[in-house]
């Protein structure tokens, strides 16, 4: 990097909601974050319709956006097979491609072993790391787990809390203490341990795994925001949104004269997929396309007068929803022996990967109720494709799928079969429509389609917890499994230095970060990133 050039810290925030963040910076109790917001030019972000692939992170560490990158989804259908696995990282980080030495601590879907030029730890605690363990030098996660204990927040990532206050106030102290540790490790790591940085990369995930599952607590139009957890939740994603102004406060203090990039590439909000398209969406194809039934919601969750299941304290969702599966039970036992094999595993072999191991990438076995429909996938003309963030549907077509059963022919007519179904969805809960924004990517081409690419791709109204199918009647219910989603309008963007004018300038695109840090780095044309770099505002400097 040029002498000319300033170090850059880059806070990347993953989960962030900036009401919650402006409310409590405007109540006092986020003072390093409204340090940071009132002297930095401040931008709001766009991400589109790529935040539903679930891959803001990797889009993040490679640059790319889908229709560069071809990655639509973290879930890979093998056509030949009708198999789906979630995959990890396979793009190479931006900062490989940058004349910058680069520090990181946890960056989801940074697949440091590709980057050779990167120093630090990934999936140390990170929410969705998108990457195996792995660090350079090889020494760094031991000398990590000396001085500052193993990761504290780790029993709660991905928890499933909302029936059970007690377990929902222990995750925000756990959480919270996990940011604190993040604190102390990012400090010494900028400061002592690996000081010789240009850029510093630091990914706040715990607010991603407090938001699913506390959303609630902030809601008082959620359905569950009586649920006695709620309070508990909404006290405990303060906290660690309390803990998040620390880091931000601390790792400014690690390096004064450096840049401040802080940013989330989306907000956060109600969950309106989990329960419409990784349950219900699946069984209604089913039924259409079989006649047969896998989910029936038990008497007790269909006999409820405002339709919201809710599940006590201990029982975890899956369960839940695979014992109103037939087959369900025999389908517990196997992925519990599976469990069993994998614990196993990773007790034989020595965690975590270090320089010099084999890359080895973060994929795996998926587990969503929608898996349990593919077997018959294969006879189906189009099945519920698993998904994280909305609703989707692959068309088993002829010359993409290996058992294909609608013709390239009539394609359209089924995309317009299928539309004209959704349209047709109701939520029984409120007598409206379930189904918003419907999109059908590949209708141009739809033998192109990528593997982790759908036909169909849909949002829904609100939080529906059951859909009501014109013939089919009433499927569902099913409790909520996460309470939040990614599902708020705007991502944030504050850049700060001395030099830097501070204030608004309106709407960017979630993808212009990563450019604009390559430029501030002084090597912006070496890739072909998605975004733009935006023009930072600052005043002229004497001389």
């Amino acid at each position: 990097m040029g002498k000319d050039k300033k170090r850059v810290i880059m806070i990347g925030l993953d989960g962030y909601e900036s009401s919650i963040g402006n409310r409590l910076m405007d109540e006092g109790r986020m003072p390093h974050l409204a340090a940071l917001r009132k002297k930095s030019a401040r931008w709001l972000l766009e991400h589109g319709e790529y935040r539903n692939t679930g891959l803001a992170w990797e889009q993040v560490s490679s640059g790319l956006a889908p229709d560069r990158s071809d990655r639509w989804s973290a879930v890979v259908l093998d056509p030949e097979t009708y198999k789906v696995r979630q995959q990890g990282a396979v793009n190479q980080p931006f900062a490989s491609h940058i004349d910058a030495k680069t520090l990181v601590l946890d960056a989801p879907y940074f697949d440091l072993a590709a980057a050779p030029n990167c120093i630090g730890a990934v999936n140390w605690g990170a929410t969705d790391p998108g990457v195996a363990p792995y660090c350079r030098p090889a020494s760094l996660f031991e000398e990590i787990r000396e001085r500052f204990g193993p990761y504290k927040g780790k029993e709660f990532i991905y928890a499933f809390l909302w029936p059970d206050a007690e377990k929902t106030r222990l995750a925000g102290q756990g959480l919270a203490a996990g940011v604190d540790q993040r604190t102390e490790v990012m400090q010494w790591l900028m400061t002592e341990r690996l000081p010789d940085w240009d850029l510093a990369i630091t990914v706040i995930s715990e607010l991603h795994a407090a938001i699913e599952p506390m959303w609630h607590g902030m809601d008082p139009t959620h359905p569950l925001h009586n649920h006695p957890s709620a309070p508990e939740a909404k006290r405990a994603l303060e906290g660690v949104y309390e803990a998040l102004d620390r880091h931000v406060g601390a790792v400014q203090a690690a390096a004064p004269d450096a840049t401040v990039v802080c940013f989330a590439m989306h907000g956060m909000g109600e969950n309106d997929a989990d329960v419409a398209g990784m349950v219900l969406l699946p069984e209604i194809l089913y039924r259409m396309e079989t006649g047969k039934t896998l989910y029936t919601a038990p008497r007790e969750w269909t006999e409820l007068e405002d339709g919201i299941p809710i599940l006590p304290p201990h029982t975890p969702w899956d369960r839940a929803i695979l014992n109103a599966m037939r087959g369900g039970r025999a389908l517990r036992a196997r992925r519990k022996i599976k469990r069993g094999f994998r614990s196993l595993y990773r007790r034989l072999r020595p965690e975590p990967m270090t320089e010099g191991d084999p890359v080895q990438r973060n994929s795996g076995e998926l587990y969503v109720p929608a898996v349990c429909y593919s077997h018959a996938w294969p006879e189906m003309r189009a099945f519920g494709f698993p998904a994280f963030y909305d609703g989707r549907i692959r068309i088993n077509l002829e010359g993409r799928e290996a058992r294909g059963r609608v013709p390239v022919t009539q394609y359209a007519e089924v995309v317009d079969e299928l539309v004209a179904m959704l349209r047709s969805l109701k939520d029984p809960r409120t007598g409206m429509p379930a189904v918003n924004e419907i999109q059908t990517p590949v209708a141009d081409d739809p033998l192109s389609a990528h593997p982790t690419q759908s036909d169909i791709t849909m949002s829904f109204v609100g939080t529906p917890a059951a859909l009501e199918h014109p013939e089919l009647g009433i499927i569902g219910p099913a409790p909520f499994r996460r309470v939040g989603g990614h599902t708020g309008p705007y991502g944030v963007l504050y850049i700060s230095d001395v030099n830097v004018v501070a204030g608004d300038h309106g709407v960017r695109s979630s993808f212009d970060v990563v450019p604009t840090i390559a430029r501030l780095l002084g090597d912006e044309a070496c890739v072909a990133y998605s975004g733009e770099p935006v023009n930072v505002p600052r005043y002229a400097m004497a001389g």
